[in-house]
């Protein structure tokens, strides 16, 4: 099954992963109804993939990375001491019952 409107060439490019007017065949099918030679390179493309989910007509994601946000080792921390103290006050008042 070929896609309809542009030819095939229009859609991909030299490495063979979808061009913007690709996707753009993509976004305009009906569900499960896009052109299958596209669906099925972009389900085996981790490239494609990632151009997909990133944006309208597979824009490229900002060329600087998003900031990650450091992990909070205290509340970690916080919550092991916690369920410490918790633990020994279950142990100090359980000698203290029986």
């Amino acid at each position: 099954m070929s896609p309809s409107g542009p030819s095939q060439r229009a859609l991909v490019d030299r490495r063979g992963c979808l061009t913007p007017a690709g996707f753009e065949a993509l976004a305009r099918a009906p569900v499960g109804r896009g052109p299958a030679e596209l669906a099925a390179h972009v389900a085996s493309c981790p490239r494609c993939q990632e151009r997909m989910l990133a944006g309208p007509a597979g824009a490229r994601p900002s060329s600087t990375p998003a900031r990650r946000r450091k992990p909070r080792l205290w509340i970690g921390v916080g919550l092991a001491v916690v369920a410490f103290v918790l633990a020994l006050a279950a142990l100090i008042l359980t000698a203290r019952l029986l």
